[in-house]
């Protein structure tokens, strides 16, 4: 029956393991996923097509498989075909944060990506792809090219980040 809807169904020992297993994928997802948009940022900041910086860094060295998913959405700029709601995913952002909490785990980069969804919600994506977290990065770093979903003029995109619990996103300082 697993077999229907997953790649590998490994046996990962007694009960409640599975959930286990599951925030520490989640946690890897969430991390994954803002270190593509960060890339693809980054790149299109210095200059770089986001087609070509997809094409080149798809199967490279750095690539994830969020890269691989959620790339071609940050190539568009366009989160609305959506596989994880950013709404849907705080819920799963809150449980994994909590785990490791109860269990005194340091989470640095996990708590640095949870910032840039909690952007994401205050920008309006709540009902956009996790994807989206592009868009946020972008708006950031001052690239035209970031839209919220509600259509919003850049200033007012600006403010509402500014007014987020996130404030200014971790990176250089300016």
């Amino acid at each position: 029956m697993l077999a229907v809807f997953t790649r590998n169904a490994p046996y990962v020992g007694a009960f409640g393991n599975g959930s286990k297993m599951k925030f520490v994928a989640n946690l890897l997802v969430a991390i994954h996923n803002v270190s593509a948009a960060e890339a693809f940022v980054l790149g299109m900041k210095a200059g770089l097509p986001p087609k070509l910086i997809y094409e080149v860094q798809a199967n490279g060295a750095g690539t994830s498989r969020m890269f691989q998913v959620r790339g071609p959405m940050m190539v568009k700029g366009r989160y609305d075909d959506v596989t994880m709601k950013n709404e849907v995913w705080q819920k799963d952002m809150k449980i994994i944060g909590e785990f490791a909490a109860r269990l005194g785990v340091p989470t640095p980069l996990f708590n640095a990506s949870a910032a840039v969804y909690n952007a994401a919600m205050a920008l309006g994506y709540a009902r956009q792809d996790t994807g989206s977290v592009c868009a946020v990065l972008e708006l950031n770093a001052g690239l035209s090219r970031a839209r919220s979903p509600r259509r919003a003029s850049p200033g007012a995109r600006r403010s509402r980040l500014r007014a987020t619990s996130a404030g200014r996103l971790p990176g250089p300082s300016r």
